[in-house]
């Protein structure tokens, strides 16, 4: 069901591997180390102010948003606070919901932000690169892409829906964000910091370290497209 989402005109064989090999080597000498990693609380943390700043350079129109693998459309539910600023979009293959779009290759406008939430570990390598090229593909000169996915740094969030087919680093994650095309590549660790992981992440700091794990659930990269 997840191969919905793709393009039907890129296939495994015209996947140039050791292109993808060398951008993920780049992007894991940038990041390399998983707790020097920012933290946020959430996607919408990080688009409500990225939403601001766009409206803010191009005030003669709304800014456009495209929600790639909505679901119930949680997100817009977030993103009230600019909910003025910008028209929403959304794409998922369930046609139970309502949705703008049902697959990708159907879509046929570009948009300032293009975001993707939980869907990119339900695809394989192959599908990843592909994925992640149509992202980009549907982003405006100028905008911003944008994928959460779960942190494979964690002992087992992945491991907890049994439709997850293929964990991505978040050098992984970054390597395909800059194969694309997209520039300015940022990671962020996505997670609320109450006072009890405050105190969790200091008192177990040097095991966390030391096995490379992390207590952040989710990862985001960002990248823009110049």
């Amino acid at each position: 069901m997840w191969r919905c989402l793709l393009s039907a005109n890129q296939t495994n064989n015209e996947i140039n591997w050791s292109e993808v090999h060398t951008w993920r080597q780049n992007f894991r000498k940038k990041f390399p180390r998983v707790q020097k990693l920012p933290i946020i609380d959430s996607l919408a943390a990080w688009l409500i102010p990225q939403i601001k700043k766009l409206a803010e350079e191009n005030s003669s129109e709304k800014i456009s948003l495209l929600d790639v693998g909505a679901g119930k459309k949680d997100l817009l539910k977030k993103l009230k606070p600019v909910e003025n600023l910008f028209d929403y979009k959304s794409q998922d293959i369930d046609k139970k919901q309502s949705h703008d779009y049902y697959d990708l290759k159907s879509i046929d406008e570009k948009f300032d932000l293009v975001v993707s939430a939980e869907v990119i570990e339900h695809l394989d390598a192959a599908e990843k690169i592909i994925f992640v090229n149509d992202l980009f593909s549907l982003t405006k000169n100028g905008g911003f892409v944008a994928v959460a996915t779960p942190n494979a740094n964690h002992p087992n969030i992945f491991w907890r829906d049994f439709t997850h087919k293929m964990p991505i680093h978040y050098y992984d994650l970054a390597g395909l964000l800059g194969h694309s095309g997209l520039s300015e590549i940022e990671i962020f660790r996505l997670t609320k910091m109450n006072w009890k992981k405050k105190f969790t992440a200091w008192r177990y700091k040097l095991l966390l370290e030391l096995l490379h794990t992390d207590f952040a659930q989710s990862i985001l990269a960002v990248g823009q497209k110049k």
